[in-house]
């Protein structure tokens, strides 16, 4: 047998192999770096500021709620739902982040716009949410609106707007600023409105913070709950049984009424 018959019947050997590792339709999925899973991780969760609350009467009471959205899509980012609201549920801010490595030490997420984003309120609720929402098609990049954030030590990320020129959720301001600092368990936020010739208009001060979120463990949420149910379902049966006997009492004493009569 000769060289080039070997050689020949090589390559196609090794085609061969090449062929049969491929699968149409299957992609492998993206790779993103360990800070933007712990950024994105710490992102995610429930909060809410009554501490913040409690110490500066001035501060507004509110919750956040922050949830990962396409978990499932094969895509280059992650993608997150943000929904902020005051402490009767009333909707104070919706946004939809899209979430990137930039380089090895600055991540990004830009804002995406949802039209009638509103009909979306309490979607985090829900175990898919969005799920009807195809990112590719229905949203809009908003590159002008884009927070780059940075590790600070081993405890923080800090974000915020790079441009003066985002307009998303800006009320009557000209364009608005987002600032955004990530620990592993609270979230300090804040948006700024202002106007053409950057006079502040409305939002936190230079020297206030904003929200100042703590993460709610859900777990004692859950505790709580239950316990409040088994309380109240312990109450409800004590109750029904002191009716009972109560009932029983009366029926006796009418008994005994009906027998003294005849």
């Amino acid at each position: 047998m000769t060289y080039a018959t070997n050689m020949k019947k090589y390559l196609l050997l090794l085609l061969f192999l090449v062929l049969g590792s491929f699968q149409p339709g299957e992609a492998n999925p993206p790779k993103f770096s360990k800070d933007l899973k712990t950024l994105t991780n710490w992102f995610a969760g429930h909060y809410h500021n009554q501490t913040q609350a409690r110490r500066d009467s001035t501060a507004q009471k509110v919750f956040a709620y922050v949830v990962p959205i396409w978990e499932n899509l094969v895509t280059d980012a992650l993608w997150f739902y943000e929904e902020i609201t005051d402490d009767k549920q009333q909707v104070i801010s919706q946004r939809i982040y899209r979430f990137a490595d930039v380089n090895a030490v600055q991540w990004e997420a830009v804002i995406y716009e949802l039209p009638e984003i509103h009909r979306y309120a309490g979607e985090w609720q829900k175990p898919v949410p969005f799920e009807e929402i195809d990112p590719e098609v229905d949203l809009v990049g908003l590159s002008e609106c884009t927070i780059i954030f940075n590790k600070k030590g081993d405890t923080k990320y800090a974000g915020a707007s790079i441009r003066k020129e985002c307009r998303y959720g800006k009320l009557n301001a000209y364009y608005v600023t987002t600032s955004i600092e990530i620990y592993e368990e609270k979230l300090v936020r804040a948006d700024r409105g202002f106007e053409h010739d950057h006079t502040q208009m409305w939002g936190p001060t230079a020297e206030e913070k904003g929200y100042e979120l703590k993460k709610i463990d859900m777990k004692e949420v859950a505790a709580r709950a239950k316990a409040k149910a088994d309380a109240e379902a312990s109450k409800a049966k004590a109750k029904e049984k002191a009716l009972a006997k109560k009932e029983a009492a009366r029926a006796k004493a009418e008994a005994k009424k009906t027998a003294k009569k005849k």
